[in-house]
């Protein structure tokens, strides 16, 4: 049998999973874009804030995907009517996509790699102006 430390031990570690889940299922609803699927669930930062009229939400995360795919995978999630900047100093790649749903709601996709490392950085911001 159990001991229940083992039992609190195990359902601590479940509230934390499910808690690494919801935050990515939130992402989609508070950016206006899902995280990337393979992104290090460790690695998900959100932050969010108000002021001026505006709202703000911002997600930061890592995954080991290549940095041409993560890119790929952000294109096909934004569709024709973007903005696309890319930097390739050959240490440093980075793409930056500015996506706008209408003027009052605008998103910013930020993808960086460091050549070589094999971990790319993903941060998704977006800004609502209200009424």
């Amino acid at each position: 049998m159990r001991s229940s430390r083992d039992i609190v031990g195990w359902m601590a570690l479940g509230a934390l999973a499910v808690g690494l889940l919801v935050a990515q299922g939130f992402a989609l609803d508070d950016v206006g874009l899902p995280i990337h699927p393979n992104a290090i669930a460790s690695s998900i930062v959100r932050q969010s804030g108000k002021g001026e009229g505006t709202e703000w939400v911002s997600v930061t995360f890592k995954t080991q995907a290549p940095y041409a795919k993560v890119v790929r995978f952000y294109r096909d999630k934004t569709g024709r009517h973007v903005h696309i900047s890319q930097i390739d100093s050959g240490k440093l790649q980075n793409t930056m996509i500015l996506f706008a749903k209408r003027p009052q709601d605008q998103i910013t996709i930020n993808i960086s790699s460091e050549v070589g490392q094999g971990v790319t950085v993903v941060e998704i911001s977006r800004n609502l102006v209200g009424p």
